[in-house]
């Protein structure tokens, strides 16, 4: 698996869909498995890195409607959740009692005001609403191999590890340090390194790029995965539009035999 991230949601359902069809479980990771993608190692009975092998913390990155838009663009701007949590904790310790009452309770009003005239409630409140569900679907990866009554404790610790004790979305996190967190990391020997490498270079070279300059108002084909196995190759291949406001709009897909 190489990956920088994706849809926190489908983690689990691919464990869940490959779980249907084996025994044993395993996640080989060359270079880079991210946050979505350590998720989806997290399912795993064992997770076979190489040195170059990262994992990666599973706070998510979220987009809303709401979220302010940056001049120009076209889409609302990415928050990291992480960001937001640690801004309304610094409000609240803030204000609190007990704080250190650097700020006047009207100088306090004025900073919540000015955070819900960049950031809408709703917004705020998806954006907590997906920090729950990441540490959720962390722990449901975890209880496909792991006793989810058993061993609660350690699930509990490894997730909220994952998700809260990294201060960067953008962490390496090693297999050294996989282990010591306590996931099921094994070295890969010098013969799966070499492989895993070579696997590596033969998929990075397959197109699942949108073209560059696609013409706007007008559909397009592209690649959006490939799907090996011992019996059958096969591809998927979108069909896609350009709006003239520059989004890219996918239409429709079907997987083909190649």
């Amino acid at each position: 698996m190489f990956t920088y991230g994706g849809d926190i949601e489908i983690p689990l359902r691919i464990v869940n869909l490959v779980r249907e069809f084996c025994d044993k479980f395993s996640v080989l990771i060359p270079y880079s498995a991210y946050s979505a993608g350590t998720l989806l190692a997290m399912g795993a009975d064992e997770i076979v890195m190489t040195p170059l092998g990262v994992l990666g913390p599973i706070d998510p990155t979220r987009t809303h409607p709401l979220l302010p838009t940056r001049a120009g663009a076209q889409q609302a701007e990415p928050i990291s959740v992480q960001d937001m949590r640690h801004a309304m904790k610094f409000i609240t310790e803030t204000a609190a009692p007990s704080g250190n009452h650097i700020y006047t309770p009207e100088a306090m009003a004025q900073i919540v005001i000015a955070l819900f005239d960049k950031i809408h409630p709703l917004a705020i409140g998806a954006i907590e609403q997906s920090y729950a569900l990441a540490k959720l679907i962390g722990i449901k990866c975890l209880s496909t191999h792991m006793d989810s009554i058993q061993e609660k404790d350690k699930i509990e610790r490894i997730v909220n590890t994952l998700c809260d004790d990294y201060k960067s979305h953008s962490f390496q996190i090693s297999r050294k340090e996989a282990k010591d967190i306590g996931l099921k990391v094994v070295d890969a020997n010098i013969a799966e390194d070499v492989a895993l490498m070579n696997i590596l270079k033969f998929y990075t070279t397959r197109n699942i790029t949108i073209p560059t300059n696609p013409i706007a108002g007008q559909n397009f084909k592209t690649n959006i995965a490939w799907l090996d196995s011992i019996s059958m190759q096969m591809h998927c291949e979108a069909d896609m539009k350009k709006e003239q406001n520059g989004q890219i709009i996918p239409l429709s897909d079907k997987w083909l035999l190649y």
